[in-house]
């Protein structure tokens, strides 16, 4: 224990480490307020005149306008909606959701409906094919949920990657998990959750700054032939080296990602994360989730990531004996699965195989959520959220390890 709170004391004196720390409190805070930037609203005054709103005004004014249409998506709650939208097609000649409509009965009449119309926009329309609300019986609602699976069906089978029979029983076999009826809570926004994704990544490569030094640094400097003749030396320092990068890694990441969390929801509202994810995203998303549990999930897979990405780091680091070739390998290593993404067109086992696999823009754990990607594993389809969170697991433990071992081994330069 003695000589954890040592290496405790060690890294957290060290400047790069105060640097490291401090940049991943203040960079998540700063993206949490970032992302209540992308409101925008405008609506008429007493005067006729326009008034345009940005930022969290216009989030405010967007929320209240919405708030009555809050609650569950239910059949009868998404025919009213229908209705209305016609009667005003219909009183008024124009497209309630287009943007010609009157600024103040939009926000009266329309708003409180928007998201209930597109829930029934995204089940009934077809790939390049225009679609028309006014083209839809509001009975035909009455099999609306049974409706929304056969959307996820067609479009799987329309994707000629994810068209494979098993694939699609897969997505199924969770889909039918989902609970229903939708809920529907106006406030956060899609860019918001965005945000906490590249909070998670620099995080992630924050953790990296800080791993990728610990061994290389000390071959560098010397010290690491004076401790390797200690009675602590080799195999005790190493596991305790680890066990204390890990822990400051693990508070630092969560003082990070909490703050981003606490000073997001306070934002866009703690009550709006009743909402499905069903109802921000698609309605064939498939996890059976609210945006808290949403959140949590992004969080805890972050944290995950944080843990592989570590300990790949301190592997580098036992092996490298220049610091800033351990540095750069692995910043490499966490920025190439974003690369390798968008050059390979999607998820694959290559990319499920690096330890930062699960954060990027594209690459990232929410985008696996809530878009449909599957990997075969012979004959058997596999969620690539499912992937992500066991090659993470794996890798951690793996490359500590391996960092116990090639540490270990090392053969002082005489």
């Amino acid at each position: 224990m003695r000589l954890y709170v040592q290496e405790l004391k060690r890294i957290l004196k060290s400047t790069r480490a105060r640097v490291v720390i401090i940049l991943a409190i203040f960079l998540p805070m700063l993206m949490a307020v970032l992302a209540s930037e992308f409101n925008d609203a405008d609506y008429l005054d007493s005067n006729g005149d326009k008034v345009y709103l940005h930022g969290t005004a216009a989030l405010s004014m967007i929320k209240e306008s919405s708030s009555a249409g809050n609650g569950e998506a239910t059949v009868e709650q998404l025919k009213n909606a229908l209705r209305t939208y016609q009667s005003l097609y219909e009183e008024t000649g124009i497209d309630p959701i287009g943007g010609d409509f009157p600024l103040e009965r939009y926000w009266q009449d329309v708003k409180p409906i928007a998201s209930r119309l597109r829930l029934i926009t995204q089940t009934y329309s077809k790939v390049n094919e225009p679609f028309d609300l006014r083209t839809i019986s509001v009975d035909s609602l009455d099999s609306f949920y049974d409706d929304t699976e056969k959307k996820l069906t067609s479009v799987m089978e329309s994707d000629q990657i994810l068209r494979d029979p098993a694939m699609i029983a897969k997505a199924q076999q969770l889909f039918h998990k989902v609970n229903i009826p939708f809920y529907i809570s106006h406030g956060y926004t899609r860019d918001a959750f965005d945000y906490i994704e590249f909070a998670v990544l620099i995080l992630v490569i924050l953790s990296a700054v800080l791993a990728a030094p610990v061994f290389s640094e000390r071959y560098s400097s010397g010290e690491d032939s004076i401790l390797r003749c200690t009675v602590c030396g080799r195999s005790k320092l190493v596991i305790t080296t680890i066990l204390a990068e890990l822990t400051v890694v693990t508070v630092t990441y969560f003082i990070g990602i909490g703050l981003h969390l606490l000073i997001s929801d306070k934002i866009f509202g703690i009550e709006t994360l009743k909402e499905s994810v069903q109802s921000l995203y698609t309605v064939y998303s498939l996890p059976n989730m609210n945006l808290l549990e949403l959140q949590i999930v992004l969080a805890f897979s972050g944290w995950l990531c944080c843990m592989a990405v570590t300990t790949m780091s301190l592997c580098i680091s036992a092996k490298a004996t220049e610091t800033s070739t351990s540095m750069v390998l692995s910043l490499i290593m966490v920025i190439l699965p974003t690369l390798l993404y968008s050059i390979s067109g999607g998820a694959n086992w290559l990319l499920a195989l690096f330890p930062s696999a699960s954060v990027g823009l594209s690459n990232n754990m929410l985008m696996s959520l809530v878009d449909l990607r599957f990997l075969m594993l012979g004959s058997t389809a596999v969620w690539y959220p499912t992937v992500l969170v066991s090659t993470a697991i794996v890798e951690f433990l793996l490359f500590a390890f391996i960092s116990h071992i090639m540490y270990a081994k090392h053969q002082v330069t005489k």
